[in-house]
């Protein structure tokens, strides 16, 4: 930083600092005026009782003050002293409890103007404490007495009088106790010289602190760029700084174990600060209540530590720097930390100083290499899996989640697509347009590609491309179904006349005639005796020598001539035959086809009128291998001359009677051969066979290519073909252990670093060292000596700095600086308390929240003096510095106490950017932690300027009950009361503090601890957390049931903060007390926080709300999200199995699963069903997400906010989802059952084992609600009504296991919902639930589950033993097998809702059972669980 300025810059900051308004009121020091309400007088004090309290030990006010009167003055005084001293303490880090002895007064001239000044000569700090018993208090002198420093700086400045100060403080210890008696003489002495001074020899108890320099620092000046910005600023328009840029740093998966530094964990936004932060940047970082802000100072302290800067950190509230201290005490770096006070002795920051340097000789390096390893694995193989689960391959377009999703949506479908065709690669890289294919597909269904109809027409299968070949080929069909019988009938008369046997098929007739054309042309050369023996002889003797030759015949000269002679005796007169041989062949041949023919032994006989009929059989032949040539194709084949001639008419006939199906038959075919040559040939043979129709053929193509493209995609990648469940789950479990490991290092690591930078230092200056051992030994060590002697040691030791911003000038060296400041509440902290603390850092980070920031000047006196102006209204550093440095923004809530109240703060105060995960109890509607109660009998008379009905009896005595019910019953539990009023908080206060003499057993509760009970108003509830908070409006009706509409300050300008204060400063619960009802309040004459208080009483107790519900939340979710198949699913099967499932619950998890409450009864509070979160890993917001947040953080929350939390891999849900649904359910402690239809194994093994587990894991989900289920296999009706029993399309659930079905039955008959509950003597013994304590429950709470549904089940009568209904059990009109609509939410089974069907619980009513039940626990649980059920179980 440099300290060049220039006088231009240094006016505009003077000028700008001399307009900020003051923050701590009239000066006390210089100007104290006693009264009787804030000074207990001791002058008079009894002797004794005044030497026990000046000698240093506790001291009764009744032993100082023995007069009743003045000790009734004093005792009122001393209470409000001691809420001044708290306030003071607590919320400015100012202790101002003092013992004033002497009062010094004159008039002196300051600035040409004069003043009056009256000023304690020595102050002692005093402890008021009350007495156990509340009867008396207690004084006791806590630290040396000191000369006021505030006269001395006066002296030194107006008068030019220097003061010895150790000389007169000596002085007042001459004796073994204090003596003011020196000091004042010599006082007296050194004011002689000033006209009219005077020193009265008074002792007074009051408040005084030196506040009025300790706000200007010689650190501030125009050099300083952050300040020279806000001079610059101050009433000008200026751009707001850019937020921080989330892409500046790595992502946490890109970095190193090994370079990376935490002690805390960090979510995304806690991280960015801290980059940002360590990289050296100032900031502003919005915090509101609940958010971390204690972790990541913690955080942002540390990376600065180890980035080797010295840190110095200020808050006004005593509270929050103790709660950093105790982080950093819990890390083991309390020794880092330096608490500074205005009044820091020696010997506490020798103990500082010597525990730190025992921290550095004792810290060793840690050996962290195996952590980093196992680190850097486990999170490579958790990223490259979900990397690979969504890589989309640009091959195809698409990724292997994709490819999961839609096979499981096809799956869903009913029917579902079951083909097990696989499409080659060369197929999928083809199809560029799935969509036309499906859309062929679709249009050949529709013409009859895969119907039975086509399949059984005779033209099936004919290849017919134009409607002209499909026209010529009707009429040819047509045609020949004429001529073919009438040529049969002439054909069966040749026969007749010719006595031989008729052929049967058409090509045998032609071979017939062709016999009687031959036989008739024998006859005409022959006579017919020719055909009475054989002609072989004839044959032989009317051959050459050569023929008989070659056959071996001899036949001699003598026969040759003899048989030719007979040869020529059966050829006709006037025949001339010039080959007798040849003619002679064609006879014997003749002859012997003849005899194949023959019914009779009678001469071949020719009938007239061959040739006609040749020329029919001529045409009809060519006909038939015309249209055997179409139909080659079909199943009959083109054959049809071979074909039996019977079979043949009829097929002609068929063919001839079937246009239909002729009509469409070109395009079919046109269709079928495009989709052959696209590669769908074995699809379409697939279809054929099992016939689907035009409405599943585009499903059955999707079902063929995702499966295809799944297991191309699995077989060449490594992480999920050999990646199961179990393996993922193993690496989780590794990754979590070690990465705890890695951010608890954190510590050592700084420790280390810290510890070589010691031993560096040590080396390099001996001198320095040895000045710092001497100033250990002497004892008289100071900050002042320590940055003279070893300012290089300091840093090594003590690299943290705490202090309040009003004792940093007393408590540091002028010129002391830090490399970075860290403003701790900035939202409260005025801008003018701020700019010591951030002109002496070069870098400034400044944490609070502008929603709830309240920054209120305070005065140290308890009355207010003479001439006091009203106090000014001021800005927060937080307001001021977001003017001109980035933004940081914390936005998960992890302190939310209720999910609705939340989300009105988020919504009404944060542009509903806040972001909390829902309690695991709020599934179930148990164990609410907020609880709002109205008190009917609230009224009062109006009192105060406003004539409000301020602090009502009946208010006043409830949180009194409350508050000791309270403290008997959970005394471990931390508790504080806030109010809307200080006269509420006072008059409460009041009445705890009468009541305690009553209950002197609860001492221990009302006397301290780290978190002491507390009852403050709203405006002094900044720093106030606790466990369980009680907030009482403190505003009633009139007698008459009106309202006044003015809630103090809720209704005053700056009500809305306080309202969101209020309601964020409990941890765990909450207890809202209201005399009103939003009925009885007009809204329109409600201001500020007054209409959010009614916002809330509208939606607790009227149930008005336009924030939505779970439901709502959690359809806005899905609609944005969409449906998960895989999730959608695992979501019936464990409905089946007797969870119930809410998908996208709250918007917030993918799916929550609970066990009904009734299946709890008679269960202790260690067996309770803790409810299951389950996180899809195919999500955006699970990839968003880095290793650390999805595998650790996040689960680890849910386990805090009462859930159990699975991780749902879309590998094993894909595969194996009825393992999945087994899992949940024994999380659950439900019994666990295999699904219909078996479970499929892992994607494991080689490309073909993959493909045949694909198809196990697709026939698991398909199940039997596949299309064309085979032969033994569960049709679709009786899958369903075993899978879910008896539930209906009008979203009703499947059963839970064990409890009664029919939900129409019970409507029909008209059974009271009273009916169905246990008779009293059956009821399980009474027992008390509680929010779980474990975060994992135990597997063995499933056999009572199952005794208790056993219970419910005998007592109705109604499920066998195997919980599914008998055939003649089941209603009529629950018969038919009837879906539920994928992705509505299941709603209860009879028996969970309202106590009467038509009658409806008020808001009202539910609120006070609710409150009954957080109440008193003792109960009897059973009942209530029948009795209530939550609404969003139906």
């Amino acid at each position: 930083m440099s300290e060049t300025t220039n006088p231009e810059a240094d006016a505009r900051l003077e000028a700008w600092l001399s307009a900020l308004p003051g923050v701590t009121g009239p000066d006390t020091m210089l100007s104290y005026y006693p009264g009787a309400d804030g000074s207990i007088d001791l002058t008079h004090a009894h002797a004794s009782g005044l030497a026990q309290l000046l000698a240093g030990r506790r001291t009764r006010l009744s032993t100082l003050l023995r007069d009743r009167q003045e000790y009734t003055r004093a005792a009122r005084a001393a209470r409000n002293l001691r809420a001044k001293s708290y306030e003071l303490a607590n919320e400015r880090g100012v202790d101002a409890g003092h013992l004033a002895a002497g009062l010094a007064s004159w008039t002196s001239a300051v600035g040409g103007r004069p003043r009056r000044v009256s000023a304690p000569v020595l102050l002692a700090a005093v402890a008021l404490t009350v007495r156990p018993e509340q009867d008396d208090f207690e004084l006791k002198l806590t630290e040396q007495a000191r000369l006021n420093p505030a006269l001395v700086r006066h002296l030194r400045s107006v008068h030019r009088m220097e003061v010895d100060v150790a000389a007169i403080e000596r002085s007042a210890y001459s004796t073994a106790r204090l003596d003011p008696q020196p000091v004042i003489e010599r006082v007296r002495a050194l004011l002689h010289p000033i006209a009219g001074a005077q020193v009265d020899p008074r002792l007074l108890v009051s408040t005084f602190a030196d506040l009025e320099e300790s706000l200007e620092d010689p650190s501030i000046t125009s050099a300083h760029p952050v300040l020279a910005a806000l001079a610059s600023t101050n009433g000008s328009l200026h751009p707001a700084p850019e937020p921080l840029d989330v892409d500046r740093f790595p992502g946490l998966d890109e970095r190193d174990p090994a370079d990376e530094f935490l002690v805390l964990d960090a979510d995304e936004d806690q991280q960015l600060v801290v980059d940002a932060v360590r990289d050296g940047q100032s900031l502003v970082v919005e915090a509101p209540p609940g958010t971390g802000q204690t972790q990541t100072a913690v955080n942002a302290l540390a990376a600065l530590v180890d980035a080797g800067r010295s840190v110095l950190v200020v808050a006004e509230r005593r509270a929050s720097l103790a709660e950093l201290h105790r982080a950093c005490e819990s890390l083991g770096l309390g020794s880092l930390v330096l608490q500074l006070g205005a009044t820091i002795t020696a010997g506490q920051l020798r103990q500082q100083i010597v525990r730190a340097i025992v921290r550095n000789e004792k810290s060793e390096k840690p050996r962290l290499e195996n952590i980093h390893r196992v680190l850097r694995e486990r999170r490579h193989q958790l990223v490259d899996h979900v990397a690979s689960l969504h890589n989309v391959r640009e091959r195809w377009g698409c990724s292997p989640y994709q490819a999961m999703q839609s096979l499981a949506a096809l799956t869903s479908l009913h029917p579902a697509p079951a083909t097990t065709v696989r499409l080659k690669r060369s197929v999928l890289d083809s199809i560029k347009d799935r969509a036309e294919l499906s859309e062929r597909l679709r249009r050949a269904a529709e013409l009859g590609s895969f119907s039975p109809d086509a399949a059984e027409s005779p033209w099936h299968g004919a290849r017919l491309l134009t409607r002209r070949e499909t026209d010529d080929a009707r009429e040819l069909a047509g045609r020949l179904a004429e001529d073919v019988p009438a040529l049969g009938e002439r054909m069966a008369a040749v026969a007749d006349h010719a006595s031989i046997r008729l052929e049967t098929t058409v090509g045998g007739w032609g071979e017939q005639l062709e016999l009687l054309v031959a036989v008739r042309e024998s006859l005409d050369k022959f006579t017919p005796d020719i055909f009475d023996r054989p002609v072989n002889d004839l044959i032989a003797a009317t051959a050459p020598s050569a023929w008989r030759r070659e056959r071996g015949i001899e036949v001699t000269a003598m026969q040759r001539s003899r048989l030719r002679r007979v040869a020529k005796e059966y050829v006709r007169p006037g025949v001339h035959l010039a080959d007798l041989h040849s003619s002679l062949i064609l006879v014997q041949a003749q002859r012997e086809r003849w005899a194949a023919y023959a019914t009779s032994q009678r001469h071949p006989s020719v009938p007239s009128g061959l040739a006609e009929l040749r020329e029919a059989y001529v045409a009809a032949a060519k006909g038939l291998d015309r249209l055997g040539a179409v139909l080659r194709p079909t199943a009959g084949g083109g054959r049809l001359l071979e074909a039996p001639v019977e079979q043949l008419k009829s097929r002609l006939t068929a063919l001839a009677e079937d246009s239909p199906t002729l009509q469409s038959l070109p395009e079919r075919t046109l269709l079928e051969d495009q989709l052959r040559e696209r590669g769908l040939g074995d699809l379409l043979a697939d279809l054929s066979e099992r016939e689907a129709p035009a409405s599943v053929v585009a499903a059955e193509l999707e079902l063929a290519w995702w499966q295809s493209v799944l297991e191309a995609m699995i077989s060449g990648d490594d992480y999920l073909a050999m990646s199961d469940g179990e393996q993922l789950r193993r690496a989780e479990s590794e990754f979590r252990r070690a990465d705890r490991a890695h951010i608890a290092s954190g510590s050592a690591k700084l420790r280390w670093r810290l510890a070589r930078e010691w031993a560096d230092a040590i080396d390099r200056h001996p001198r320095e060292a040895d000045a710092l051992r001497s100033l250990l030994k002497d004892g008289r060590i100071s900050l002042a000596a320590l940055e003279r002697q070893s300012p290089r040691l300091l840093r090594p030791l003590v690299p943290v700095w705490t202090c309040s911003p009003y004792a940093l000038s007393a408590a540091l060296p002028a010129d002391h600086r830090f490399d970075a400041v860290v403003i701790l509440d900035a939202d409260s902290m005025p801008l003018r308390a701020a700019l010591p603390a951030v002109g002496r850092a070069t870098q400034v980070v400044a944490f609070g929240d502008a929603q709830v920031a309240n920054p209120r000047p305070f005065s140290v006196g308890v009355e207010q003096q003479p001439g006091q102006a009203p106090t000014a209204p001021v800005e927060s550093a937080l307001g001021a510095l977001k003017r001109v440095l980035p933004r940081g923004a914390l936005r998960t809530v992890y302190r939310g106490v209720d999910e609705d109240l939340g989300l009105q703060l988020s919504h009404r105060f944060y542009n509903g950017a806040l972001r909390a995960l829902p309690d695991g109890p709020s599934v179930t509607g148990l164990d609410r932690p907020f609880v709002l109660e109205y008190l009917p009998d609230g009224t009062g008379l109006p009192s105060g300027e406003d004539g409000g009905v301020e602090s009502v009896a009946a208010e006043v005595n409830r949180v009194v009950d409350l508050v000791f019910e309270h403290a008997y019953h959970r005394p471990g539990v931390s508790l504080g009361v806030v109010t809307a009023s200080a006269h509420h908080a006072a008059r409460i206060g009041e009445a705890i503090r009468l009541q305690m003499a009553n209950h002197p057993d609860l001492g221990d509760f009302f006397s301290g601890g780290d978190e002491p009970f507390r009852v403050v108003h709203v405006d002094r509830a900044g720093g106030l957390v606790r466990d369980h908070v009680i907030f009482s409006l403190g505003f009633g009706r009139t007698p008459h049931g009106r309202a006044m509409h003015h809630f103090g300050p809720l209704s005053e300008p700056g009500g809305r903060r306080r309202f969101a204060l209020a309601m964020s400063r409990a941890r765990h619960s909450m207890h809202v007390l209201s005399c009103f009802q939003p009925s009885e309040l007009d809204v329109t004459r409600l201001s500020e926080g007054a209409v959010d208080f009614y916002e809330l009483l509208d939606r607790e107790i009227a149930g008005t709300t336009d924030l939505g519900t779970r439901a709502t939340r959690a359809a806005a979710s899905a609609e944005a999200l969409g449906a998960d198949p895989l999730v959608t699913d695992l979501g019936d099967r464990l409905a089946s199995r007797g969870a119930r499932v809410w998908h996208h619950y709250d918007g917030a998890v993918d799916m929550a699963a609970a066990i009904d409450p009734l299946l709890t009864m008679g269960r202790d509070d260690h067996e309770a069903s803790i409810p299951v979160a389950v996180e899809s890993d195919g999500t955006e917001r699970y990839r968003r997400m880095s290793v650390r947040e999805r595998t650790r953080q996040r689960p680890e929350l849910f386990e805090r906010l009462g859930w159990k939390h699975m991780t749902l891999w879309t590998i094993e849900v894909f595969t194996d989802p009825s393992s999945c649904a087994d899992m949940i359910a024994a999380d659950l402690g439900l019994e666990t059952h295999a699904d219909e239809g078996g479970s499929a194994g892992f994607l494991l093994g080689t490309p073909a084992d993959i493909a045949s587990r694909v198809d196990s894991a697709i026939e698991a989900r398909t199940g039997s609600d596949a299309f064309g289920a085979r032969e033994g296999e569960p049709t679709p009706s009786e899958a369903h009504t075993r899978g879910s029993h008896a539930a209906d399309d009008t979203d009703q659930a499947a059963p839970l296991h064990g409890v009664q079905h029919g939900a129409q039955r019970e409507e029909a008959s008209g059974m009271d919902a009273e009916a169905s509950e246990p008779r009293p003597d059956e009821r399980e013994a009474p027992g008390e639930s509680g929010r779980p304590e474990e975060s994992d429950a135990s597997a063995d709470a499933a056999p009572e589950a199952a005794e208790a549904a056993e219970a419910v089940s005998a007592d109705s009568g109604a499920v066998p033993e195997d919980g599914a209904l008998s055939e003649d059990e089941v209603p009529d009109e629950v018969e038919a097998p009837l879906r539920r609509p994928r992705g509505q939410r299941r709603v209860s089974v009879p028996g969970t809702g309202p106590t009467s069907a038509d009658e409806d619980e008020t808001p009202a009513e539910s609120g006070r059972r609710r409150a009954d039940w957080s109440a008193y626990r003792e109960r009897d649980r059973d009942r209530w669980l029948k009795e209530q059920r939550p609404p969003h179980w139906g």
